[in-house]
Parts: structure tokens; C-alpha cells; sequence
């Protein structure tokens, strides 16, 4: 063996794959390399030991495990990489302008939508994870009078949202709005809550963040089962090629969770909010050419949901909106101690 391949089987051992002799071809062709990172032994909600791997994944040259907790029944990944690492990652991996503009169009009209029908006259809006403010200049052109803030990682995002659409911005994570002293009438994480390692954190957050009576409206993935059932049917077809699987099919990589989305409702119910709806998300629009099956299968989607009564949804994304009870602060301290447990 060369001392080349010796010291990659070592980083292959301490980057988890195993075995790590069936990853030496794989480590030799992808770049394998070694990169910082934390490993997590419990669910960092509830912190129970107790999990099933769901699937595994290969991400910054770590073989990261999806595990569902055996507790809460939370979803994650349990690879934590360094801030700087993903900070820059996503500052180099923006979406272009023909993103924002083109393909979330459809989205971005029907969150504008639900927030122009929340917002009191004058109201004070938040996006979280706003981007360069694409979704709320929608949000601007129905609803000249609200007062809207951005709030997004990436510092160019930032700069743009505040050059382009006189937006008020918070550049930074999640953390950046741990500081902000006053309430927001509706609050939007549209795509992002995944990516948030600190989960407690972000229950902490958000009663700070929604005026009583407010609105939080929040959009996630909804494809957790088609996930479950794609692994179930690879482990039946392909047993022998379980253990050197390098993506999971469905889910992206670069999302720390999976909310299922009774967990979420849970969740949102200890910490003060109430009244909670789940909704067919719209989809992506794909770049060119014209629509045919994405309109059908939403179309189907909100029939389901509604022959349901609220309480199904198949769409490959869902919004979830909820409202923040109208007690006081001090009412809401037993929900985030719950919540926290």
C-alpha cells in the first residue's frame, strides 16, 4: 500500500466511511481531503441516543448519516462542519438573478399573497433568509405601506436588497436577530429553517421575533416519505450496495433537517402559536419552455388538501402558517421551557 493511500484510508476512518477500504477508489476519484468537522452522537433537540439511519450521504468529503430520532422523530444530519466552511460555500453558490426572478415566481406570488392578507395597515414585516429581497419587493409592490426588513447570510444579498429596494437589512445568521428589539407583524422563513444547526435556538427565536397576534409563515420540503420509500426499495434491490450509497435521492445536502411537519406544529404549539394551517406549496418553475405537469400536479395537490379538510398534503414543499397567541410574554415562559426539554 503506498503511503499515499494510507494516510486517505485514514481520513476515510476519521470522515465515516466504513469500511474504508470499499471507499479507496471513490476517495481516489471524488478528492476525498481531510475537512474539520463534528460529529453529533445524540438528536440535538431532544438529545435522545436513540436513532435510525434513514440514509447516508457524502458532503465536504464526510460520509454524513441522515438519522430520524427514535424520540421525537426529528430528522438530521448528524455531520456539523465549521461556520466558516458553509458561510463561504453559500456566499460562492448564490443563486442568479434569473432564480429569484423566474423560477420562485410562483412561490414568491403566494407567500406575497398570505402576508399582503396578515399584515395590518403599516404593519412591520421580516424575512428571514430574505436573499437579495426578490420575495418581498412582490410583497412591496401589493403593500406599499408595510415597513419590510430583510434578513439573509450573505452580505452581497444584503447589500443588494437595501441598494435595490430600499429595504431595511440584518446581514447574518439566525443569531443576528437575537439582538432586535422590537416585534414583527408577520414573519417569513421561506426555505431556511434547515439550515439552522441550533434547533433550540430557533424555538428560542421565534416568540421574540412574532408580535402577538402575529403571523409566522414558514415554508419546508414535504418529501419525507417519498425519501423513506425510495431508501426502503434501494435496501430490497441493491442490498450488497448499502454500505457505499453516496447521495440520498430527493434531499439536498446541504440542509442539516428535515421537519416533519407535525413535529413543526408541535413545536410551534409549545412556544405560543396557535390556529395552524398546512398548505400546498407552489413549485419551481423550470427554466424554459412551458408548464404542463408542475400546474397538474399542484392542481391535484390542492384538491387532496382540500377533499382532506387541511389535513393532507402531497405537495414536494408545504407552507405552514401560524399565528402567535395574543398572551404576553410572560405567558409564553412554560411553552419555551416545554419546548426546550
Amino acid at each position: 500500500m503506498s503511503q499515499n493511500d494510507y494516510h486517505l484510508l485514514q481520513t476515510l476512518t476519521q470522515q465515516g466511511f466504513h469500511p474504508p477500504q470499499a471507499w479507496l477508489g471513490y476517495a481516489r476519484t471524488h478528492g476525498i481531503r481531510p475537512v474539520p468537522a463534528k460529529k453529533l452522537t445524540q438528536c440535538p433537540h431532544c438529545g435522545s441516543r436513540h436513532q435510525h439511519k434513514i440514509g447516508q450521504y457524502v458532503y465536504f468529503s464526510h460520509l454524513v448519516k441522515l438519522n430520524q430520532c427514535g424520540n421525537c422523530f426529528l430528522l438530521y444530519s448528524d455531520t456539523r462542519f465549521p461556520n466558516e466552511i458553509i458561510d463561504q460555500h453559500f456566499e460562492l453558490n448564490y443563486k442568479d438573478e434569473a432564480y429569484f426572478l423566474h423560477q420562485r415566481r410562483q412561490i414568491f406570488r403566494q407567500i406575497a399573497d398570505l402576508v399582503s392578507s396578515a399584515a395590518p395597515l403599516k404593519g412591520r414585516i421580516l424575512d428571514v433568509g430574505g436573499a437579495k429581497g426578490h420575495l418581498m419587493a412582490v410583497v412591496q409592490r401589493q403593500r406599499p405601506d408595510l415597513q419590510i426588513t430583510v434578513n439573509d447570510l450573505s452580505n452581497d444579498a444584503c447589500a443588494s436588497a437595501a441598494a435595490h429596494f430600499g429595504f431595511e437589512t440584518i446581514c447574518g445568521g439566525l443569531s443576528s436577530l437575537d439582538d432586535v428589539v422590537q416585534t414583527f407583524d408577520v414573519v417569513v422563513m421561506s426555505d431556511v429553517i434547515y439550515y439552522e444547526a441550533d434547533v433550540q435556538a430557533l424555538w428560542r427565536l421565534l416568540p421574540s421575533l412574532v408580535a402577538p397576534g402575529g403571523t409566522l409563515i414558514i415554508r419546508i420540503p414535504n418529501k419525507l416519505l417519498p425519501i423513506k420509500l425510495w431508501q426502503r426499495l434501494s435496501r430490497r434491490l441493491a442490498p450488497h450496495k448499502i454500505d457505499t450509497r453516496d447521495r440520498i435521492p430527493l434531499f439536498n445536502p446541504e440542509h442539516l433537517f428535515i421537519f416533519p411537519p407535525h413535529f413543526l406544529a408541535q413545536q410551534l404549539h409549545l412556544i405560543g402559536f396557535q390556529a395552524i394551517q398546512r398548505l400546498p406549496s407552489r413549485p419551481l418553475t423550470k427554466p424554459g419552455g412551458k408548464e404542463v405537469v408542475q400546474p397538474l400536479l399542484h392542481t391535484a395537490a390542492r384538491l387532496v388538501h382540500s377533499v382532506s379538510k387541511g389535513r393532507l398534503v402531497i405537495s414536494p414543499s408545504l407552507l405552514l402558517i401560524a399565528n402567535r397567541s395574543q398572551a404576553d410574554d410572560a405567558a409564553q415562559t412554560p411553552h419555551l421551557k416545554a419546548a426546550g426539554a
